[in-house]
């Protein structure tokens, strides 16, 4: 049983694509104007911060501050994926201590977590903008399992992205990679996470049971 669980948030805890690839279309109109958003580079990029996102496939930083507008104004697109909340429940029946690890901004995040109220089952959220380094960094991993007191071999790291996996791998705990986000399954193996949930029943077990 891994008695330390941290979670990515969008495309593990939450379905956001709608929600994105919305802001992303918008924000691109907007300040670029011709051609086609960099849809499927955007969502493998997953888990960095949006800042660094955008530096990496070259689109204008003035897109930002739109994205995250038209996100907020779109926040009721944004679903818990089935199960989750069942999944949390247990976690927490369970006495096993959550955590949320997300390249999302703190007052996105915030605003989703009160709306969707599962803020309760974190014991801390670590955004973005609460590290000079987001993940692949490891950065945010270490925050963490240093306030909590939380030894590496009880620790795991839920994501449905590459960046979440080089996070755990740089941190040197194990990885959980879902399959029910925007990641192709088969560029999460290319990664090597130590599991691969393809339901949420799935990675219940895993934590549980590993």
């Amino acid at each position: 049983m891994f008695k330390n669980v941290v979670f990515d948030f969008d495309g593990v805890i939450i379905n956001s694509h709608d929600n994105q690839r919305k802001a992303l279309k918008e924000s691109y109109e907007q300040i670029v104007g011709e051609g086609k958003p960099p849809y499927d580079a955007f969502f493998e990029q997953s888990g960095n911060s949006l800042s660094n996102i955008f530096n990496n496939l070259n689109l204008p930083l003035e897109m930002i501050s739109i994205y995250n507008r038209i996100s907020l104004e779109n926040i009721e697109t944004i679903k818990l994926y089935e199960g989750i909340q069942e999944l949390l429940d247990e976690l927490s029946y369970n006495r096993i201590s959550c955590y949320l690890c997300t390249g999302k901004d703190r007052y996105r995040t915030t605003k989703i977590l009160k709306k969707l109220k599962i803020k309760k089952y974190f014991d801390m959220i670590n955004c973005s903008d609460d590290v000079q380094f987001p993940k692949p960094n490891p950065e945010g991993l270490t925050i963490i399992a240093n306030k909590f007191n939380c030894e590496k071999p009880n620790m795991v790291m839920v994501g449905d992205a590459i960046n979440d996996i080089l996070a755990a791998k740089n941190f040197g705990i194990s990885s959980i990679a879902v399959t029910w986000g925007d990641m192709k399954v088969n560029s999460l193996i290319n990664y090597a996470p130590n599991f691969i949930a393809h339901t949420v029943d799935e990675l219940k077990k895993i934590i549980l049971f590993s």
